[in-house]
């Protein structure tokens, strides 16, 4: 039997069936490169996430052709946000 993958925090890399949530990272490159890889090579064992990655990469494709793009968000609004996420998860 082959040890489950673990990403640097020491807990196991995520299996599918994947969230919605992990998917869209996935697709922002937003996780750590050992994850990405992790569940990039077990997308196949999900069938739900070909149909979540098609979706986010429509969705990139019409707003690309719409000509919008999302502008940075200012600091102070991130610092807010920053706040009020930590307010409600005790962090």
């Amino acid at each position: 039997m082959v040890p489950s993958a673990k990403h640097r925090a020491g807990r196991p890399a995520p299996e599918p069936p994947y969230s919605t949530e992990l998917l869209a990272d996935l697709h922002a490159d937003v996780l750590e490169p050992e994850v990405a890889a992790h569940v990039r090579s077990r997308l196949a064992a999900d069938p739900h996430a070909a149909q979540v990655l098609a979706a986010l990469d429509r969705v990139q494709t019409e707003l690309r052709e719409r000509g919008q793009s999302a502008a940075p968000m200012p600091d102070a609004i991130a610092a807010r946000l920053d706040s009020v996420i930590d307010r409600l998860t005790g962090g």
